[in-house]
């Protein structure tokens, strides 16, 4: 039996992943997979209605009084907390015993943060995955195979909702959604963006090598890839209850596999690429990035 625990019960991804592993109705989304507890800051607001929405659909009623209290049991940990600035701090004792883990989007909130976890899971041995759960959707991988076909590619638009004011990271709680799609469609070798807020959101232009791609971070979610010859690859994606499970699904084989879906790289781009748009829409300037790994 795999045993499992969510760490961070503030967000609606943790709700979702506590139904599925432990359904109220003694239904599980994986046989051989049992929830073993969560934790959570109970006496905030948000805590409160964490626990008010776990219990109505879920089974599990084991919530520990610190992150690290499942050391000694689990086999893996799901890391849900919504602000990205205590995932290491979850994370890192977990990551130092080699058990694998699962990081909620954005990995941090720095891309120094990010590092230390990638380098702390390099040593350790940890298997670490995560992010958004849209580079894993139908219609993304549809979209992925599509553009693989074009001869070359001329440019794209991506969009997605943004929270430029939230209380769990302002702009990073949310942007790594778009960034992911840019990254898993697109590639991960974005040289430079150029970026402007306006009205409650951000444009952005991310320059690859040869081509531009770019970004509103204030809409729905669309993509749309230009390739020659006049082609182009258009989806829109409507966000669905079912992307979590997606999700779970991809860590379910990353743990049986012992290997991330994700490598290095790829898990260190959207963190910096989302630091690097904060500083071009701050200073208003054109923005170097350059990857780790």
């Amino acid at each position: 039996m795999i045993k499992v625990a969510i760490l961070g019960i503030d967000n609606s991804h943790a709700w979702a992943f506590a139904g599925a592993l432990a359904n109220k109705d003694g239904s599980k989304l994986f046989e051989d997979v049992e929830l073993i507890g969560m934790y959570g800051d109970y006496d905030t607001e948000d805590g409160k209605i964490a626990m008010a929405e776990i219990a109505k659909c879920s089974s599990c009623s084991n919530y520990a009084a610190h992150y690290n209290d499942f050391l000694d049991e689990a086999d893996a940990i799901l890391v849900t907390a919504r602000h990205g600035k205590y995932h290491l701090e979850y994370a890192r004792e977990y990551i130092k015993k080699g058990i694998p883990v699962w990081i909620d989007k954005p990995f941090t909130c720095s891309p120094e943060t990010l590092c230390e976890m990638l380098d702390l899971a390099k040593e350790c041995g940890c298997t670490i995955t995560g992010g958004s759960d849209l580079p894993h959707l139908p219609i993304i991988k549809e979209a992925i195979a599509e553009t693989n076909a074009f001869s070359k590619i001329l440019g794209g638009h991506v969009t997605a909702p943004i929270h430029m004011n939230s209380p769990y990271g302002d702009f990073w709680f949310y942007a790594q959604h778009l960034v992911q799609m840019i990254t898993s469609v697109f590639g991960t070798e974005v040289r430079s963006v150029r970026a402007f807020r306006e009205n409650d959101g951000v444009t952005a232009l991310y320059s690859f090598d040869d081509f531009t791609v770019t970004a509103r971070f204030g809409s729905g979610y669309t993509l749309l890839v230009y390739g020659e010859d006049n082609k182009i690859v258009q989806k829109e994606i409507i966000s669905s209850a079912e992307h979590f499970v997606i999700a779970l699904h991809v860590f379910y084989d990353v743990i049986k596999s012992g290997k991330s879906d994700m490598t290095y790289r790829e898990m260190a781009a959207p963190v910096y690429i989302i630091d690097a748009t904060i500083k071009a829409y701050t200073d208003g300037k054109e923005v170097s990035i350059t990857l780790p790994y």
